[in-house]
């Protein structure tokens, strides 16, 4: 990760900034109403593989009683999330911290979210545990992944391609370069993604019913 140039970071962040800007309060959580109604109550949350920190601070703003902490590998990347919560006015309610995730959280939650994250992860099974760990009973989990389907068949036309290609060049390689799984953008379908929820701990994997060619999104509970 640290090889990469920074334009890398840059361009990442910008394209996922429109998710949380225009579509997690606007569009996605008012589809899983038990986890928004535990941002409502004032939740403690954590976003993890939280880049440049833009999901919490939406959050943070359409929640005024929750707390959250983002955590993310990439040490610029935290420190671009400080000071992005800051100009927000909500950093006395959102930190960031670099951490891999993996080890561990050193806290517990309410709600933890990844957006586009656990397919690029290096472990992903030990990263799901660490999640499952960390969420206090009748917690939430809320993951966003990509929109593909387990027969390669089927992941045809210009949006496919389009995502083939962040997954060689990104997704994939980064994941491989440290000896991980190397699942890619198109590695964790929904059956790979409950196959690993299972060995993790979850007792319930809910697939979000929406209209979106790009992503798809679960709801995860213990």
């Amino acid at each position: 990760m640290a090889d990469l140039h920074s334009d890398v970071w840059a361009g990442t962040s910008r394209f996922t900034a429109q998710w949380h800007q225009n579509m997690l309060v606007q569009q996605w959580l008012p589809l899983v109403p038990g986890t928004e109604a535990k941002l409502r109550a004032g939740g403690r949350v954590a976003d993890v593989g939280c880049g440049t920190g833009q999901a919490l601070i939406a959050l943070a703003r359409a929640y005024p009683a929750i707390t959250a902490t983002g955590y993310d590998a990439h040490q610029p990347s935290i420190e671009q999330a400080r000071r992005a919560a800051a100009e927000a006015g909500v950093a006395g309610r959102v930190s960031y911290h670099a951490l891999d995730a993996t080890a561990g959280l050193p806290e517990s939650f309410d709600v933890i979210t990844t957006f586009d994250v656990v397919h690029d992860a290096v472990d992903p099974l030990g990263l799901l545990r660490a999640i499952r760990d960390a969420l206090r009973p009748g917690g939430r989990y809320l993951c966003l992944e990509i929109n593909c389907s387990d027969h390669a068949a089927d992941n045809t036309g210009p949006i496919a391609a389009l995502l083939y290609g962040f997954s060689v060049l990104y997704c994939m390689t980064t994941s491989l370069a440290e000896g991980g799984e190397g699942l890619g953008t198109l590695g964790l379908p929904e059956p790979a993604l409950r196959q690993l929820a299972g060995k993790a701990g979850f007792t319930q994997v809910r697939h979000v019913e929406m209209d979106n060619p790009f992503n798809r999104l679960y709801e995860l509970t213990r």
